[in-house]
C-alpha cells in the first residue's frame, strides 16, 4: 500500500519498557518459497509494519481438487522480536481480540501459531486499492457525495459493530482501509494499533506509562489520544470524521497537522461535496474538545440512511398554501382589503415562481442569483432540469479553449471550467470522469517533459536547441501546469556545476551562454548562490554579445568584435595572467608564459586592450629580467630577452598605428 510523504501519517508507537533489554536487529529473513508449520507456502512479501512482515501465502492444508489454490495473508513477527515474550504475547492478544469481530467490512483473523522462532497470525487476504489511493485519485475536488456515501456507510457500520463489542481501532487512517475486487470496504489492523511495538525512526515514547505498547497516527488521532489518554470510542469518531472530510474534498481538514498542535479555536471547513444535512454531525465528530464531540457514529449513520429528496413543485405549493392559509384567517376578521392585497401578492408570487421555472438553457447560471435564498430547492430543480444543456455549454467552453492550435491544451483553464461545473453538479459522474481524464492527460504530459529534462541533465546536454532545449521544456511545463515547479536532483546539480566550472575556466562563451539559460530556468535562488550565479549574471550581456559575435564568425559572416563586452567577459582571465606574471622568477618560465599567451589569445583581436596591456607588461618584465641576468654575467641569455622585448614592442607599434 502506498503512503503519504508525511511523518504525521505514520503510526507512532510507544516503545517497550525502558528497563527491558532492547532486541537487537538481525539480518532480514527470506521466507519466500518456504513453508511455515508445514502448511503455509510463502509466495510474496506484501507489506511490513512496525512489528511484523506481511506475506501472501498458500494454505496447503485447505487446497483440494475443487479448490486448487487457497490464499491467506500471514503476519510474521519481526525476527528482532522473536525472542521477546512481551511481543509474542501481544501478537496472541491481537488474534484473540480481533477473532471476535465477524463483520463483512472487517478483515477476518483466522489463527495464531509458531514454527520454531517464527511467530505468526493468519488472516483473510484482501488484494485491492486502499482508500488512501482512492483519495489521491480523486484530487483535487474530492469524491462526489453519491459515491462517497457508500464508503462512509460501510466504514461507519464496521466501527459501530466493533464498538458495540468493546473494540476500538485506535489507528484508523485511509491506508488501513482497503477495497476488494467487488468494491467492498475492509478495515485492516482492527483493534491492534495499541498493541503494536517499535516502528523504526517513527517511534515515540509514552511518558505516562513506558511499559505499555500503544500506537496511533498523528494526522488522524484525536487530541486526547495524542496526549496519552486511554483509548475511547471518541478517538475512532474523530478519525472517522477526518477521513470522511478528506474523502469528500481530497484535503485533510486540518492540513495534516496533528490535532494537539492546532489552536483551540481551530475549525474545519465544509467541503463543497458535503451536504448541509450531514455537515452538522461531521463537524461535531471532529470537535477538538472531547466533551463537544459525538460519543458514537450512530447520529452520522442515521443521517446517511435518511432519504432527503426535495421536490420543486413543493416550493410553489408551499407558497400558495401559506398565502391561502393567511387569507382564511383574514377573512374571519372580515378584513377585505387585506385579503385582496394578499390575493394579489399570492398571484404575484405564483407568477414569479412560474417565471423562474420557465427559465431554461445554460443562461440560467447567470440568473440563479436573482432567486432568493428561501427558494434553494427551486434553484436545485432548475439545475437538474437543465443539466444536459448546461453541461453541453461547459463542454463547449472547454473545447473552445483548446481549439487555438497551441502546442498544448489550456489545461489550467479547462480544469477550472470542469471544477466550476462540478460546483453546480457535484454528483455528476460524467463531469468527474471528464475532470479526471484531463488531470490524467496533464499528468502524463508533465511526466513526459520532466523525463526528457532529466535525461538531458543526466547527459549534460545543455546546448540542445529549439523544442529540445531545457529552457524551452521548462516553458512547456509552465504552459501545461502553471503551478508546477521542476526540481533537479543532486546529480543534475553536480553535473551542471562541473560543466559551469569548466566553461568558466576555458572562457567558453558559447557553453557559458547555454549554461546561463539552463541555470536560470531550473535552479532555485539558494542553488544559484551555491553556484556563484550572481557573478555569471553580471556578465550576461557580455556573454550575449560575444555569443552572437562567435555565431556569426562560425557561419563565415562579417562581425565587429564587441570590445567593451569582451573586456567584461575576459577580465577574470587577464587578472589570472597578471597574477601569474608577477610570480615568475625564472627566464624560462617567462618564455613559456609568452607562448601560453600567444596560444590562448589566438581568437582575440591583436589590438584588444587587455591583451595589449598584458604584452606591454610582459615586454617590461623581459627588460627587468635581462638587467638581472647582466649582473650575473649571463650576457647571451640577457640579449635574447631584450630581443623578445623589442619584438613585442614592435608588434604593438604596428597594431596601434
Amino acid at each position: 500500500m502506498s503512503g503519504i510523504n508525511n511523518s504525521n501519517d505514520k503510526t507512532q508507537i510507544a516503545s517497550l519498557d525502558s528497563n527491558l533489554k532492547k532486541p537487537q536487529a538481525k539480518n532480514k529473513l527470506n521466507l519466500i518459497g518456504k513453508k511455515i508449520s508445514a502448511r503455509y507456502l510463502v509466495e510474496e512479501l506484501i507489506g511490513q509494519g512496525g512489528m511484523c512482515y506481511i506475506y501472501r501465502a498458500r494454505d496447503l492444508f485447505l487446497e483440494s481438487p475443487s479448490r486448487p489454490e487457497v490464499f491467506v495473508a500471514i503476519k510474521v513477527l519481526l525476527e528482532e522480536f522473536s525472542q521477546s515474550e512481551e511481543a509474542i504475547t501481544l501478537l496472541k492478544d491481537e488474534t484473540t481480540k480481533t477473532q471476535q469481530l465477524a463483520h463483512p467490512n472487517i478483515v477476518k483473523v483466522y489463527s495464531a501459531g509458531s514454527d520454531g522462532d517464527l511467530h505468526y497470525v493468519t488472516m483473510e487476504l484482501v488484494e485491492g486499492e486502499t482508500l488512501e489511493q482512492i483519495i489521491k485519485r480523486n484530487k483535487p475536488t474530492g469524491m462526489v457525495f453519491k459515491k462517497a456515501k457508500v464508503i462512509l456507510e460501510q466504514l461507519a457500520d464496521a466501527l459501530i459493530y466493533a464498538h458495540a463489542r468493546g473494540v476500538i481501532h485506535n489507528d484508523l487512517k485511509p491506508s488501513n482501509i482497503i477495497f476488494d475486487s467487488n468494491g467492498n470496504l475492509k478495515v485492516l489492523d482492527f483493534g491492534i494499533a495499541k498493541h503494536k511495538t517499535i516502528e523504526d525512526a517513527y517511534a515515540v515514547q509514552n511518558q505516562q506509562n513506558a511499559a505499555v505498547v500503544g500506537g496511533y497516527t498523528p494526522t488522524y488521532a484525536s487530541p486526547e489520544q495524542l496526549k496519552g489518554a486511554e483509548a475511547s470510542v471518541k478517538d475512532d469518531v474523530f478519525s472517522y470524521a477526518c477521513i470522511a472530510l478528506e474523502l469528500l474534498s481530497s484535503k485533510h481538514p486540518f492540513n495534516r497537522v496533528a490535532a494537539d498542535k492546532l489552536a483551540k479555536d481551530a475549525t474545519a471547513k465544509r467541503p463543497s461535496n458535503c451536504p448541509l444535512w450531514l455537515w452538522g454531525s461531521l463537524n461535531k465528530a471532529i470537535a477538538l474538545n472531547a466533551s463537544d464531540r459525538l460519543s458514537s457514529l450512530d447520529p452520522i449513520t442515521a443521517k446517511l440512511n435518511h432519504n432527503y429528496k426535495p421536490a420543486i413543485a413543493l416550493v410553489a405549493s408551499l407558497v400558495i398554501a401559506t398565502v391561502l392559509a393567511g387569507q382564511y384567517y383574514l377573512s374571519n376578521d372580515n378584513n377585505v382589503k387585506q385579503l385582496e392585497a394578499k390575493l394579489d401578492n399570492a398571484q404575484a408570487i405564483n407568477q414569479q415562481v412560474k417565471t423562474w421555472m420557465s427559465w431554461n438553457g445554460p443562461s440560467i447560471l447567470d440568473k440563479l442569483s436573482e432567486i432568493p435564498p428561501q427558494y434553494e430547492v427551486l434553484k436545485q430543480g432548475l439545475l437538474r432540469v437543465n443539466q444536459e444543456s448546461v453541461l453541453q455549454s461547459f463542454d463547449g467552453m472547454a473545447n473552445q479553449l483548446n481549439n487555438s492550435g497551441d502546442k498544448f491544451k489550456n489545461f489550467d483553464e479547462t480544469i477550472d471550467v470542469y471544477t466550476q461545473a462540478l460546483e453546480y453538479y457535484p454528483d455528476s459522474e460524467k463531469l468527474s470522469v471528464q475532470l479526471e481524464s484531463i488531470l490524467r492527460e496533464r499528468q502524463s504530459i508533465i511526466f513526459d517533459i520532466t523525463s526528457r529534462i532529466n535525461l538531458l541533465l543526466e547527459q549534460s546536454r545543455y546546448n540542445e536547441v529549439d523544442n529540445n532545449s531545457i529552457p524551452q521544456l521548462i516553458i512547456d511545463l509552465k504552459q501545461v501546469d502553471d503551478t508546477y515547479v521542476y526540481q533537479p536532483s543532486q546529480i543534475h546539480f553536480d553535473n551542471y556545476k562541473l560543466a559551469l566550472d569548466k566553461a568558466i575556466q576555458e572562457d567558453d562563451v558559447i557553453a557559458q551562454k547555454a549554461l546561463l539559460n539552463v541555470g536560470k530556468a531550473i535552479f532555485t535562488n539558494t542553488q544559484k548562490e551555491e553556484l556563484q550565479f550572481a557573478e555569471l549574471l553580471k556578465r550576461e550581456s557580455a556573454i550575449d554579445a560575444l555569443t552572437l559575435y562567435q555565431e556569426k564568425v562560425n557561419k563565415g559572416q562579417q562581425a565587429q568584435f564587441p570590445t567593451a563586452d569582451a573586456v567584461v567577459f575576459y577580465q577574470p582571465r587577464f587578472n589570472r595572467y597578471t597574477e601569474k606574471l608577477e610570480g615568475i622568477e625564472q627566464y624560462k618560465e617567462l618564455l613559456e608564459f609568452e607562448e601560453q599567451i600567444n596560444v590562448e589569445s589566438v581568437d582575440l583581436p591583436s589590438d584588444f586592450s587587455l591583451l595589449v596591456s598584458l604584452k606591454q607588461e610582459l615586454s617590461k618584465r623581459y627588460i627587468t629580467m635581462a638587467n638581472t641576468l647582466m649582473k650575473r654575467k649571463m650576457y647571451r641569455t640577457a640579449e635574447q630577452l631584450v630581443e623578445r622585448s623589442e619584438a613585442i614592442t614592435q608588434s604593438l607599434d604596428n597594431v596601434l598605428l
